[in-house]
């Protein structure tokens, strides 16, 4: 059976644009101290042992989950896995001198305004989804006004525990999945977003994001790119925007968030998913 694509509406050019959109969203860092906030995160980085070393207080960093719904209802799980959420808030604090606000956020597609308090947005499933003709519209403005959206898939239950290798090349070709022809499994949520994106941005496609870029080493160094816990190793892929280069939004498909939650797969490669859950969020504030 053909699947359906979100419609595509051209939306008027956003009148505020990245930086107007920020200006707006200072809740997410305390508005003018964004700048010192910076410079603690760097100063903890190169600090080394320095046991003196203090957190700078600044304003908070929200990581808010965003809330959908899959096509198959048994596995609506939007919020699955809280925990990984809390995990990573507490290792940012830990790691860095992020100074990350330990409440849950929740935001839907449909209110564009609540979403534009906080551009950065986490979301994760098992299953396949569409968006609604608006929730597609509001996808689009959020990310065209400098909104960051980190899209990670909680490997489907037809794959937990298997790692396949990628059926990808360096261009995004939708897989469906759910018919099974295709031989593979464990990324539905993966192929479903970056098909959404690219309905979104026809003239601009996903592209894999290549090991040397500097995600990977803007906080925490990742020389084969991006780790893989388990269900299909494609890389991480990412909307670039055109004139500037920066990702306006990453697609992780190996389940890095079963990784936060700390319980699967042992201590070093649970740590190796926060590491670069927090290489994500670091490299959306410094660009």
């Amino acid at each position: 059976m053909a699947r359906s694509k979100p419609e595509y509406r051209p939306l008027k050019r956003a009148p505020c644009g990245r930086r107007g959109f920020l200006r707006k969203s200072a809740v997410m860092l305390g508005g003018a101290a964004f700048a010192g906030a910076l410079g603690g995160m760097f100063s903890k980085l190169h600090a080394d042992d320095d046991t003196k070393n203090e957190t700078v207080k600044t304003g908070e960093l929200f990581f808010p989950r965003l809330k959908f719904h899959v096509r198959d209802r048994r596995l609506d799980i939007w919020n699955s896995g809280p925990s990984g959420d809390a995990i990573l808030r507490r290792k940012l604090v830990e790691l860095t001198n992020v100074n990350a606000s330990p409440e849950p956020v929740v935001v839907e597609l449909e209110d564009l305004e609540k979403m534009a308090r906080y551009p950065y947005v986490f979301m994760t499933s098992e299953s396949e989804f569409d968006l609604e003709p608006k929730q597609a519209d509001n996808l689009r403005e959020f990310l065209v006004r400098g909104g960051f959206v980190h899209a990670d898939d909680c490997c489907h239950p037809n794959a937990k525990d298997r790692r396949y290798k990628s059926d990808l090349g360096e261009n995004f070709e939708f897989k469906d999945r759910e018919s099974g022809k295709t031989g593979i499994d464990g990324d539905r949520f993966f192929m479903d977003y970056c098909r959404i994106i690219n309905s979104l941005f026809p003239d601009n496609p996903v592209r894999r994001i290549p090991d040397n870029h500097e995600i990977y080493r803007c906080y925490f160094n990742f020389p084969k790119g991006c780790p893989f816990m388990q269900g299909v190793d494609h890389g991480a892929w990412g909307l670039f925007e055109k004139g500037t280069g920066r990702l306006m939004t990453v697609a992780t498909p190996g389940d890095l968030h079963c990784g936060w939650m700390s319980i699967y797969f042992g201590a070093m490669r649970d740590m190796e998913a926060i590491k670069m859950g927090i290489n994500v969020l670091m490299y959306y504030l410094t660009h």
